[in-house]
């Protein structure tokens, strides 16, 4: 269920003295089974951007399309979008409110009308997707939850409703460090479980540099770099430019190689220079 982004516009607030220019003419496919980062700093259009593809906001002008439909045009079931796109906001844990995590994770299938054992059936899938135990927390208050279970709880009734494409904006913001590398984990494996396109927010390389098939860069409102991570971490400079950093590991590699270590220039994890530096004591090239 490929996404297509035609020359997309959004403008805040057009004609008044507060207009601003969120995106600018932005183009982009998203195929099915990507792993997109989207990353860009504060006020890049990322998160307006994500908010265009279920049809949260409308385009001043150009258009989405998803699934071959339109969300420009009228009489298309906005319902329907949401089914396929689901979208999970930044610090999703406050907007939960029901008395259990069960009737939480199922207040989406319970409006798609849904029969009981269905919304059961999906309730129970969901949880498991996430890493939740039915039997220790289906009836429990989700706050009485630690953080990091709130956001999977949220991020279940998203799941609940069975869509093919997952947007998580900033899913690790707020977290402790045992927590955000829970919730990386617990994306890494809905991926890796095939059938959803995920496409992830965030500001941080490092979080981004292990899960990404293919990275977008914003700026300013405005796409400025696409590719797999090792196409666009090598372009530090570029980068720097807008305000963003490459990951720590490939910060280390043009450390070293500015020491005399014979390294690739385009590493970015740090398994790859781990491997590097071994297979060149190996070689006795080490330094």
């Amino acid at each position: 269920m490929p996404i297509q982004v035609e020359h997309l516009t959004h403008t805040y607030m057009p004609g008044s003295p507060f207009s601003a220019v969120a995106l600018n003419d932005v183009s982009l496919t998203i195929e099915d089974g990507e792993l997109i980062g989207l990353l860009g700093h504060t006020g890049s259009g990322k998160t307006t951007l994500v908010q265009h593809l279920n049809g949260l906001i409308k385009p001043t002008s150009g258009r989405v399309v998803v699934d071959g439909l339109d969300l420009t045009q009228k009489g298309v079931s906005l319902l329907e979008v949401r089914k396929k796109v689901g979208l999970v906001f930044q610090y999703p844990e406050y907007q939960l409110f029901e008395e259990t995590v069960a009737k939480d994770i199922a207040f989406g299938p319970r409006n798609m009308g849904l029969d009981a054992e269905e919304i059961d059936r999906r309730v129970r899938g969901a949880m498991e997707q996430v890493g939740l135990n039915y039997d220790d927390v289906a009836e429990r208050s989700p706050f009485e939850l630690s953080g990091g279970q709130m956001r999977r709880v949220a991020i279940a009734g998203v799941l609940a409703m069975q869509p093919r494409v997952l947007i998580l904006d900033e899913p690790t913001a707020g977290l402790d460090p045992a927590g955000r590398n829970s919730i990386l984990q617990m994306i890494r494996d809905l991926h890796a479980a095939g059938g959803l396109t995920v496409i992830m927010v965030s500001h941080s390389m490092d979080d981004i540099s292990t899960l990404a098939t293919r990275l977008v860069v914003m700026s300013r409102g405005e796409l400025v770099m696409t590719g797999t991570p090792r196409e666009v971490f090598i372009q530090q400079e570029k980068l720097r430019s807008i305000g963003l950093g490459v990951p720590q590991a490939a910060e280390l590699t043009h450390a070293l190689i500015a020491e005399g270590f014979p390294l690739p220039e385009d590493l970015y994890t740090l398994d790859e220079v781990y491997s590097a530096i071994l297979a060149l004591k190996k070689e006795g090239r080490a330094c």
